[in-house]
This record gives C-alpha cells, structure tokens and sequence, in this order.
C-alpha cells in the first residue's frame, strides 16, 4: 500500500497553462486548491505531573511517548535539583490503557537518595527511545543519551551513547560510543522504512560561524555507530536574530512513504520563551515551514499564559478512533531563569489530539481541481482520507497517465458520493471498488472537489 498525503506540492501534477501548437502536452494545470496545516486541539489538563521527590524540580520536554505491548508507555526526563545539571537527571518511566492515566510503576532499579521505591531506570540526559520492530526480541527496545566531558570546550565534549531492551525497562549499554559530538539536546532516533537504516536528528553548533543552535542528521546501516551528523537546518534570513532550533521534535510520518515531519522547539532569546514549529519533508534533508514564522502550538494553544516554555515530545499515537495524539511540556520557568528563583516542581505534559493524517491538507475552499502525478496502482482498491462538510463533495476518477482520458468504468460521473462522516473511505464508481484489473498498472488519479480537504490517499 502506498498511501500519499501533503507534506507539500509533489503528489500534484503541475501542468500547463500554455503549451506549444504543435506540442503533444495536454492543459491539466490545477485550480481552486491549497496546501493548509491544521492545529491540533490541546487537552487542558496534564495527564503526567512532576508529583514524586525525584521530580521536585521539573519533568523535562525530553520524553518519548510509544504505544507498544498493548500499552502507551513513556519515558521522560525528571529533575530534583533547582540547579538542574544534564548530568544529574534521570529517565523516568511511565504507562497507560488510554494515553491519559497514566500510573508510575515501582521499578526498583536504581536509587533516589538511597531509596529504590520509584519509577526510575537510568541517570542519563538528552534521550530518546525506539521500539524498532526490525530488531530481535531482545533489543526491540533502544535507547541514546549524551554525555559530555566538562574539561573539554562545550562544543567537542559531548558523547552518544545507546543501549537495548527487551522489555524498555531493563537496559543493557552498548560497549563503544555511538557517535562524537552531538548535541546537548533530545536526540532523535528513528528506523527509516524508505531508507532500511538508522537516522539520529540532533543538534550542531561545531560548524556554524554564530553560536546558535541547529538540527543535523546522521544516518547508519546499524545501531552501534553513526558517523559525524551534517547540519541541514538552522537560523535562515527569515527568522529574528535571536531564534534558535533547540529541538528537532522529528518524526517519520506515520504510514506514509518519504514523508516526515518536525514539531521543532524554537527558542527565542530575548523573551526567555519556547514554542513549536511545524515543518515537513519528503526526503527528511530539504525541509518546509508551511506556517511561515507562525507557531504551530505556543502558550496560548491551551489558554495558560503563565507558561514561558512550551516544547514537544517525541512519539504519535494512534488512537484507532481516526484521531492520532502527540503531547507536549509546558514548563513555568524561563530557560535562563536563575536557579534560585525557578518555580516548582515545574512542567507537565499535556496531550494533543489531530485527525488522522491531520497535519496538512489539500483544500478547496470552493471548486477546485487537480491531477496526480504518475501513480503504480498497488491495491485493489483506492482509499480517501477526507473531511467533506455539508455541501461539501469529492469525485474521483482514475485517467490514462498520458492521455488523461478517464478509463472505462472509472469516470468522475460514476463516482459514487463519499460519507462525510468517516475518516477513511474507500472509493466506488457505481457500486464497484474493485480495482484488480489495474492493479500494478501506472496511471493518474483526477480530483474534483467542492469546499473540503483531502488529508491523505492510497492506492
């Protein structure tokens, strides 16, 4: 199955306006359509609060959120000294039925001033962890953290280091660092389909002439090392002086073949303040900020003003109701805030709910039409993820790929009418979806719609 959804323009035939008298293109320009993110809706109330001794400072934004065994399970960052040294923190352990209780199991693997009685599996900082479905049992969990080395100037101290898991909760240390200088941030790790390889998102100021920080990407066969990252974003000519990209937030879109996604926390110096961008990609190098300077979620997302940092988390969730959820930490403290003035504890994630595939849609806000690209037919039949609001209509037509003619059986006129009320549809021309005939087959599909939005198809 290959599903398509608008990470940007690449799945739309451009077409032509004008073409040459003697020239064999035909006009199929599109019209009437748009590419248009969509804001989550975030839940008002936390669902994991910093309420245990070793959280009396702040939880941090450096969690992973996965839904595995049955069961949403997070791991996330938790302070206790005000001071909040990265190298005092530790990896806190939490699980849920529903994405929203969430309970604090006793694991009783390391101590908390000589006390096992706690939720707690490793003192590491700036981590991410990775159920990789690839692997064997025994390390279908994987885990990355850094550590640097104070005696050494900050930009070349850091280390990358990993370690497995059968279950997530008992961790066995890889023998050799994985990489030399990353960055003291949420490192993403993430097994890439489209590639077959590892990919690790993380921060880089070595090679950048003004000290700002950035998001560079490293990429391995295997999880046991990763060679030096190249930088592939940072502050361009469009942002303030004073923004920085403090985390990637980078996730592998669900589903979706060479699409990506970055919910990335922009730090902004002058105001002491954190919000999240959204960015998107086909390729997870060349990336686009499709709300421009606009934050996707900031403090006035879920009406709390008094929050100075608002960041994401790593990890979406399906909710198998046609909705996904991701979460993020809200936090009362500024970055620069003097330890000693801090409030706390501090932070508290929060859950976001988007419809399925919700990030991005093709819009019409009246009539509009378009094209796709060349399209191997790879299914027997063909799926729509749309939103269609009274008055509201989508038809579909499957079209030569050079000719554009509609093929047989499968014109826009016999296109049966869409059920507004579902998510996902799978598409008929006078009661037939049965695309057999065509399967393996390359051609073009033709939308025509009418003040609704396509989020995703396959075919």
């Amino acid at each position: 199955m290959s599903k398509y959804v608008f990470a940007d323009w690449s799945a739309v035939e451009p077409g032509y306006g004008t073409v040459w008298p003697y020239s064999k293109s035909i006009v199929i320009s599109p019209y009437g359509i748009r590419i248009e993110p969509h804001k989550p809706y975030i839940e008002k109330d936390p669902v994991i609060l910093p309420d245990k001794p070793w959280e009396s400072s702040c939880v941090n934004s450096y969690a992973t959120f996965l839904k595995a065994d049955g069961k949403i399970k997070v791991w996330y960052e938790t302070f206790s000294d005000a001071g909040m040294d990265d190298m005092k923190s530790n990896l806190a352990y939490a699980e849920s039925e529903d994405g929203i209780h969430f309970t604090k199991p006793k694991l009783n693997l390391i101590p908390f001033n000589g006390d096992y009685n706690n939720n707690l599996v490793k003192n590491v900082h700036g981590t991410c962890v990775l159920y990789d479905k690839t692997a064997e049992k025994k390390e279908r969990y994987k885990l990355i953290w850094v550590s640097y080395d104070r005696t050494k100037p900050f930009n070349l101290s850091c280390t990358l280091h990993g370690a497995v898991s059968e279950d997530g909760i008992t961790w066995n240390e890889l023998n050799d660092v994985l990489m030399n200088n990353p960055g003291d941030t949420q490192n993403i790790l993430e097994y890439d389909d489209d590639l077959k390889k590892y990919v690790i998102y993380t921060r880089q100021i070595k090679h950048y002439p003004i000290p700002r920080r950035s998001v560079s990407r490293t990429v391995s066969n295997s999880f046991n090392s990763f060679p030096e990252p190249d930088m592939i974003l940072n502050n361009d000519p469009c942002d303030p002086p004073d923004w920085d990209y403090y985390t990637s937030g980078y996730h592998k879109w669900p589903g979706a073949s060479n699409a990506h996604l970055m919910l990335m926390d922009i730090y902004k110096r002058t105001s002491d303040t954190f919000d999240v961008h959204l960015l998107t990609s086909r390729d997870g190098i060349v990336w686009y900020r499709p709300m421009g300077l606009q934050p996707y979620i900031d403090k006035n997302s879920y009406g709390c003003k008094k929050d100075y940092m608002v960041s994401s988390t790593k990890g979406i969730i399906d909710n198998m109701d046609g909705t996904w959820s991701f979460y993020i930490n809200s936090i009362q403290n500024g970055h620069n805030i003097p330890p000693e003035e801090r409030m706390k504890p501090a932070g508290g994630y929060r859950r976001a709910i988007i419809r399925e595939d919700g990030f991005m849609s093709l819009t019409a806000d009246s009539l509009g039409c378009f094209y796709t690209i060349k399209l191997d037919i790879t299914q027997n039949f063909l799926m729509l993820n749309a939103e269609i609001p009274y008055g509201g209509w989508i038809k579909v037509s499957i079209v030569d790929k050079d000719s554009c003619k509609p093929i047989d059986g499968f014109d826009e006129d016999s296109c049966d009418p869409i059920d507004s009320k579902k998510t996902w549809n799978i598409i008929s021309w006078k009661n037939t979806s049965d695309l057999s005939l065509l399967k393996n087959g390359t051609y073009r599909l033709k939308f025509t719609l009418f003040k609704s939005k396509i989020y995703a198809f396959s075919i």
